[in-house]
């Protein structure tokens, strides 16, 4: 779990600019919800905010294809 704690913590310090921050942080987030419950069921509410992470990883994977698939159009 150390490990995990360490992961998030560069997702936050790392620059919400970066193209692939949101990646890093929602993954982190997602595995801090899964490994905190470990022993629980997880409940509505967790997989709701996961489901939502998911979505975000989704949009933030698609921001990164549009960008990739510009810069080839753009060479």
């Amino acid at each position: 779990m150390e490990a995990l704690y360490d992961i998030q913590e560069l997702a936050d310090s790392t620059s919400e600019h970066h193209p692939s921050w949101a990646l890093l942080y929602n993954c982190a987030q997602i595995s801090k919800v899964i490994l905190e419950k470990w022993n629980d069921d997880l409940t509505e509410e967790d997989l709701s905010e996961i489901r939502w992470m998911i979505s975000e990883l989704d949009n933030s994977c698609q921001k990164l294809k549009d960008k990739v698939e510009q810069d080839s159009r753009d060479k």
